[in-house]
């Protein structure tokens, strides 16, 4: 028997999403926050982009790739959610600072190795 791997990316950011629609679902359902459809890409992009990171952190290879777009699906979910609040060029600017340091960060460990 040919053991592999169950537990990819996809696997993973699937049933985030899945859990987080269904979490919104029950939110708006139950009239607890009014349904704004422009604050609805937040509940699905916020948590995608933090599973993202995280995923970016504890695999060996491509971390790069997924810090990056970790940052970039969770500063899109920040701005659906605080869109009213926060000015999104102040996020987009955060963002591009980030993408900056990761890529420094990136850069050194290469030479390191």
């Amino acid at each position: 028997m040919v053991k592999t791997s169950t537990w990819d990316y996809s696997s993973g950011a699937l049933i985030v999403v899945v859990i987080f629609i269904g979490l919104a679902a029950v939110v708006y359902g139950l009239s607890v926050l009014p349904f704004d459809f422009l604050n609805f890409p937040a509940w699905i992009l916020c948590p995608l982009g933090v599973y993202t990171l995280i995923y970016a952190l504890i695999i060996r290879k491509n971390h790069f790739y997924y810090l990056v777009w970790g940052s970039v699906t969770f500063a899109v979910g920040v701005i659906s959610a605080f869109y009213k609040v926060v000015n999104p060029i102040v996020i987009l600017g955060i963002l591009l600072i980030m993408i900056a340091v990761i890529g420094i960060i990136s850069r050194g460990r290469r030479k390191v190795e």
